[in-house]
């Protein structure tokens, strides 16, 4: 019981007042669904029942119920949860209050080979701030291709049988990632995306309406195509975290060594890279150049202070840079 609830309670809007509804679990019969307005799961119960269970008060009794798996018994107006001496009453609505979304008559087809691969490798692309753009928070899906960028750095990669085109909110890529186990299906249409596992639990979210950058598109489409000139090595990626992590703000890279600023402290790494021609250095925003290096294999900063074009395992993308005084 316990570990069903955890498998379900992203989707929950627990704690929030405005949530009516959405605060609850529902019960029916051998199922328990969530949903926070944006993304609903459900998943196979083993007990029967037809009501609502509020889910703070669900949770936090569960959590603390000593034992193996505890017993559940319907009493008038709510629930009884026990495990040994320790027990805990619930109220509990009926199921006529009202509805979560559903995923009646939709046709499932098998999840494309490497899509999980896919949306684990861009996630750290996504948006990092808040979001100026519907867009910004999503992967989208699109030709068999999928894309992200976080204003700064743009990746993507190609997936056989994306052939879809919608964009994909975070919210949803953190829920599938963490729940790889048993994923084997999904559907969608121009309003909602779903995905089914083999024990018959499902999630259905979503989908932001907008449009991808088609310029951004076509840069990642072309980075995969690009001749890049430095391998980023585990020396080399070493050295940079070392510095990006202390870093207030830029990187600044020097032909023999990585130069950040934090507070009134300089640090620096003696490590050899590439540097643009007719410049002595090239400079990134940390936050953003960390997880770049973190998935290139290889890239070239020498086309600073143009965008530099970078290659990874699967995907690939540019990364501007900042301008010098930035």
């Amino acid at each position: 019981m316990k570990e069903t609830v955890a498998w379900l309670n992203a989707a929950i809007a627990a704690g929030k007042d405005e949530g009516g509804g959405m605060i609850y679990y529902k019960i029916n019969e051998k199922t328990i669904s969530a949903s926070d307005g944006k993304l609903t799961a459900c998943t196979p119960w083993k007990w029967g029942g037809k009501y609502f269970v509020p889910g703070a008060e669900f949770e936090k009794i569960l959590d603390r119920l000593p034992g193996g798996e505890p017993e559940i018994v319907e009493i008038e107006g709510g629930i009884k949860l026990k495990s040994g001496r320790f027990s805990g009453s619930i109220e509990t609505m009926e199921l006529t209050e009202w509805d979560y979304p559903g995923i009646a008559k939709v046709k499932w087809q098998k999840l494309p080979k490497g899509f999980l691969e896919l949306l684990e490798a861009l996630r750290p692309f996504t948006w990092k701030d808040e979001n100026p753009v519907p867009w910004a928070a999503c992967i989208a899906l699109e030709g068999g291709l999928a894309y992200a960028t976080d204003g700064v750095a743009i990746a993507g990669g190609s997936c056989p049988g994306l052939n879809c085109k919608a964009l994909l909110p975070d919210w949803a890529v953190d829920f599938l990632l963490s729940r790889r186990d048993g994923l084997s299906d999904w559907t969608w249409d121009d309003h909602f995306m779903a995905f089914r596992w083999s024990n018959g639990a499902w999630m259905r979210t979503q989908l932001i309406i907008g449009q991808f950058p088609e310029k951004a598109a076509a840069m990642v489409r072309a980075s995969s195509k690009m001749k890049v000139t430095q391998k980023v090595d585990q020396k080399f990626l070493e050295a940079v975290e070392r510095v990006g992590e202390l870093a207030s703000d830029t990187i600044i890279i020097y032909k023999d060594r990585i130069e950040a600023r934090f507070g009134k402290a300089i640090v620096e790494d003696g490590i050899r890279c590439e540097v643009p021609k007719g410049h002595k250095c090239s400079i990134f925003g940390a936050r953003y150049l960390l997880p770049v290096l973190k998935a290139a294999e290889s890239w070239s900063p020498g086309t600073w202070p143009e965008p530099s074009p970078w290659k990874g395992k699967g995907i690939s993308g540019y990364i501007a840079g900042r301008g010098i005084g930035a």
